[in-house]
């Protein structure tokens, strides 16, 4: 299955890129920087295997959208999330860290309005940083694929500079320092400062 989401995500891309679509110039290049909160959600907050009972932390992230025909535009981008993890058996002051690459689809409601409702569907990689666990010693996690969806309402669609809150939940298993899986499901809060291009 992360195989083949990342293959829709591949796919995605190469169509949005290739000169049909580069030649119409229907609407600009966005460049997007994020920022806001990270939460741990389901057992990921509250289980007790390893790594749960995660809290939360902040998160940034960097987006380049590039819109296609219709309604549909393609995303790329870099994230980072933090999440406390002292009460999921961290060292004091250690965090969960995850950082990786997301893309997908974003679709706008409202292509003609100010303010533009949109949902967002894509898949993710991520490595996470742990401070040192019980069951697994600190490091950096095994690569992961993972799944998001999200929506939000982007303000000023129609200006070269926007804001763009937005709510977006994630999943994804990834295999700590020693083996043990870690299973992180978790919420994203934020806004963006949005600049087309």
């Amino acid at each position: 299955m992360r195989y083949g989401l990342g293959g829709l995500v591949l796919a995605g891309l190469l169509a949005s890129a290739s000169p049909s679509a580069m030649g119409a110039q229907a609407s600009p290049l966005v460049v997007e920087v994020r920022g806001g909160a990270s939460t741990s959600v389901a057992h990921f907050r509250s289980g007790t295997r390893i790594g749960e009972g995660a809290g939360s932390g902040a998160s940034f992230g960097v987006d380049f959208i590039l819109s296609g025909a219709g309604r549909r535009s393609t995303y790329v981008g870099f994230s980072q999330h933090r999440f406390g993890c002292v009460n999921a058996g961290c060292a004091s002051g250690h965090q969960f860290v995850a950082t990786g690459f997301d893309g997908g689809f974003r679709f706008g409601l409202c292509t003609r309005c100010l303010v533009s409702p949109w949902l967002r569907l894509g898949a993710l990689t991520t490595r996470v940083e742990s401070g040192g666990l019980p069951e697994s010693p600190a490091g950096v996690s095994r690569l992961a694929f993972g799944g998001e969806a999200g929506f939000g309402v982007y303000i000023g669609a129609r200006s070269a500079v926007a804001l763009n809150p937005g709510l977006r939940f994630a999943a994804v298993n990834t295999r700590l320092p020693g083996g043990a899986l870690l299973r992180m499901r978790y919420a994203v809060l934020d806004i963006g400062l949005a600049l087309s291009f």
